[in-house]
């Protein structure tokens, strides 16, 4: 006999489920330097009673350098730690704490820091500052600590100058005052400089003691965007590039360490100018007026830099001193020399027509592209003019006439344009980078001129070669297309500017002697001069080995030279075998598999049979020998043109995948096997640092490229964003000088890497920072890099602002190696969305 009992209400109890307690630990820093103060929070969902959170810090060694006791507020534990400077160790520290029965764990960095040589270091946030604005100055003593330091402002310009067109002038702004000196040797200092025209300019910051002495010179300018600093010791320049007969040129530099004697004079800038072919400007007596029995002088300024180091000198253009063409313009301060080029017209002479020039001939993305001209004395009071751009656009613009000058500027485009890429034979490929044309013309006169728009202006040329001719890549397949791509300058046929209808042949020829042709095309340029043609290559015909492509046009010739490889086996004695590989040798839960395969000899096949199945442990495997019947579900597959095939298999997403698969391929004439492996997916770990973060890690990655994508997902029910993405490189010492990391985001720039147009080649760690700030596609991203050529390369990537995440987008890592042994670790740094 078995009893109960119950009861009837007009209210559901609900039993209260006890959730367990949690238990964390955080610090403000990942990394600290002797010195500073570590600031330690902790975090638990039930605080208890009476109970404190014990703790122990422990070096690197495993010795404990500090303990104590926190009682919870609310919640939430924190303390400060004091890291010493006294013998300080260096490395990776943990922090374990208990409480009651839950413990946590958290860690953090203690780094060297790294001084420079100079005893007093300065630093100011920017080179260039509008009016208005607020000057951040830091600084550090680095050898011998006091407790004050002394600060001059003071805005530099030359009294002797007085106030004319060159900037001269007591300036009465400075400021003097003391900065108080923090324990590790650091002081800070802010001003605002005043909203008015006349501070802009030069303002010298220096700071002295008896223990040293250091100063920066910034520059208040009307658009610090626009401003470029130079970092020439000494820098020359000219308010105009073209001078007419009769102007007055103005003349100005920089000396970036300028020097004063003992009796604070300061050296002044030899000034000389000399003809285009270097024999120098000079100046003719007349008669009974010389002084001395010499009557040539050379023609030499004078000019005295103000404390900032900034000088600038004028000189009236005379036409009894200066012909019209191309003069130098050298400056010489202490050793020091640098040179710029002006030219001098006469506009009474124009019997070519328009004197078109521009202010440079390579451009980078968004600068200005400047264009002066000077007409024949015509009485036109406007001029027409036409820009072309590499893809063949046209933009039309129009210029006012001002005592027959005249001048337009134009804003080059600020990014790449992105490839437009079609799935047909009539793929294009369209680009901001290349050559452009703008013609200027009047009733009478018509002209050219040309520039280039670089991705590096500092080491690109001009160059205008009539005939240009290249393949889309230098290393084709047999089977594929080819595609190639060129560029010419038009002729052009009287002053109207019409073109010449005029076809470009392409042909294609064998690379080794006689040079058989293969193929020829004719194509029309478009608008911008560009022209492309696509041509096949058969798997009969090109065999392994090099090819030419050559290009005509108007009498013109250019070449170009590509590589063909072609896996099949022609007129040889080789037996016919069939040829398969999967994508990868290891998969994961619910990943595609791809396998593909073809013979090794060009022959007809009507179709390929393939299956696959799961080995169980203890079978007979065929591996990749002769296999008998299908033993699985087989699926039918046509070949292509070529005779291969491709199929693609989707695992199961569960854990009952893991194993090893034998996928099967019958082609008639050969039956093989090939093995791959399921295995499980990579061990999500939690971070030490904190519960709120998990870290995903891939190790002991053997191959060149590697792709890693950080988006947002979900693991173990948390929604998680990526935070940080880190990687590894280890290489043999032998090796390490040969072996290096590119890491390149989803468009393809180049974020680290040994390239010139890397935006991070060498290691970020320096005076008074660790990271590197970058903007990649728009992003903020700091980055952290060790520098190339080290036994263990490693880099950090994470947003620049400590509430972001990275883009959801595929990171490029290449290893760049030869037949090195190397592996690639990495890991990505997921917080968990609360």
């Amino acid at each position: 006999i078995s009893q109960t009992s119950f009861s009837v209400g007009d209210e559901i109890i609900v039993d209260d489920i006890l959730e367990d307690s949690t238990l964390s630990l955080t610090t403000d820093k990942s990394q600290y330097l002797p010195g500073s103060t570590l600031l330690i929070t902790g975090f638990t969902t039930k605080a208890i009673p009476f109970e404190g959170l014990k703790f122990n810090v422990k070096d690197p060694n495993g010795k404990i350098i500090f303990t104590g006791s926190l009682y919870p507020t609310n919640g939430k534990f924190s303390t400060n730690v004091f890291l010493t400077t006294v013998n300080p160790v260096y490395g990776k520290y943990q922090i374990i704490g208990e409480y009651f029965d839950r413990s946590a764990l958290a860690s953090f960095e203690v780094i060297k820091d790294i001084k420079e040589e100079q005893a007093v270091s300065l630093w100011t946030d920017k080179e260039a500052y509008a009016l208005g604005e607020t000057v951040t100055i830091t600084g550090r003593l680095n050898n011998v600590w006091v407790g004050f330091m002394d600060l001059e402002i003071i805005q530099t310009k030359n009294a002797a100058l007085a106030t004319s067109a060159l900037g001269g002038g007591n300036s009465g702004f400075k400021i003097s005052d003391i900065v108080k000196i923090s324990g590790d040797g650091s002081f800070t200092y802010y001003f605002k400089i005043p909203d008015s025209n006349i501070r802009l300019g030069d303002y010298k910051i220096s700071v002295s003691k008896e223990v040293g002495f250091a100063s920066k010179t910034i520059r208040v300018v009307i658009n610090p965007s626009e401003y470029v600093v130079s970092t020439d010791p000494l820098s020359l320049s000219t308010d105009k590039v073209i001078y007419d007969l009769g102007d007055v040129m103005t003349i100005n530099g920089f000396i970036a360490n300028i020097t004063s004697s003992s009796s604070f004079q300061t050296s002044s800038v030899n000034i000389s100018i000399f003809h285009e072919d270097g024999s120098p400007l000079e100046i003719v007596i007349l008669p009974g007026h010389a002084t001395s029995s010499d009557s040539t002088f050379a023609y030499t300024l004078t000019a005295i830099p103000d404390s900032s180091g900034r000088f600038s000198v004028q000189t009236n253009i005379m036409q009894n001193v200066f012909t019209e063409g191309s003069y130098k313009i050298k400056a010489e301060y202490r050793g020091l020399t640098k040179t710029t080029t002006v030219g001098i017209v006469d506009p009474l002479k124009l019997s070519d027509g328009p004197l078109l020039t521009l202010d440079k001939s390579v451009y980078g993305l968004g600068e200005s592209v400047l264009l002066t001209g000077l007409l024949p004395p015509t009485g036109d009071n406007s001029v027409k003019g036409s820009l072309t751009k590499p893809d063949g656009s046209i933009v039309n613009f129009g210029a006012t006439v001002d005592n027959q000058r005249f001048s337009w500027s134009w804003i080059a485009p600020i990014t790449e344009k992105p490839l437009s890429i079609k799935l047909d034979d009539r793929s294009t490929s369209k680009t901001n980078y290349g050559i452009y044309k703008i013609h200027v013309s009047t009733a009478s006169y018509g002209k050219d001129i040309f520039f280039k728009v670089s991705a590096d202006p500092e080491n690109d040329s001009l160059s205008l070669v009539p005939l240009y001719v290249s393949t889309e890549k230098s290393l084709y397949k047999a089977g594929e297309k080819l595609k190639v791509i060129g560029n010419i300058i038009k002729r052009e046929q009287g002053s109207q500017g019409l073109v010449i209808p005029e076809r470009v042949i392409i042909k294609v020829v064998d690379g080794k002697t006689p040079f058989k042709q293969i193929h020829e095309a004719s194509v029309y340029p478009d608008q911008g001069g560009n022209f492309q043609s696509l041509f096949e290559l058969p798997i009969t015909v090109f065999s392994e080995g090099e090819y030419k492509v050559k290009a005509l046009y108007s009498s013109k010739q250019a070449e170009s030279t590509f590589t063909i490889a072609n896996d099949y086996s022609f007129g040889s004695d080789e037996k016919l075998s069939l040829l398969l590989v999967t994508d990868k040798s290891d998969y994961y839960p619910g990943d595609l598999v791809t396998v593909s395969g073809k013979p090794n000899k060009l022959i007809y096949l009507e179709k390929f049979d393939v299956s696959v199945i799961q080995k169980i442990d203890g079978e007979i495997t065929c591996g990749s020998f002769y296999c008998g019947k299908h033993v699985g579900p087989v699926t039918t597959i046509r070949p292509s043109s070529s005779g291969s095939f491709s199929h693609q298999i989707q695992l199961s997403d569960s854990p009952s995948s893991v194993g090893s698969y034998e996928i099967t391929v019958d082609a008639g004439f050969e039956t093989k096997s090939l093995m791959f492996d399921v295995v499980e997916k990579p061990i999500i770990l939690e971070s030490e640092k904190s519960p709120l973060t998990i870290i995903e890690k891939v190790n002991r990655i053997l191959e060149n490229k590697t792709s890693i994508t950080t988006n947002e997902k979900t693991i173990d029910d948390n929604q998680v964003l990526p935070r940080v993405l880190s990687g590894s490189l280890l290489t043999a010492k032998a090796d390490q000088s040969d072996v290096n990391l590119r890491i390149s985001s989803e468009s393809g720039v180049c974020i680290i890497g040994p390239d010139e147009n890397c935006l991070v080649k060498d290691s970020t760690k320096k005076p008074g920072q660790i990271y590197e700030s970058v903007s990649v596609d728009g992003v903020n991203l700091k980055v952290r890099y060790s520098g190339p050529d080290v036994y263990l390369e490693k880099f950090d990537i994470l947003p620049e602002s400590s509430t972001d995440f990275l883009p959801n987008v595929t990171w490029n890592v290449d290893v760049i190696k030869d037949d090195q042994a190397s592996r690639f670790y990495y890991k990505i740094n997921y917080k968990i969305l609360e």
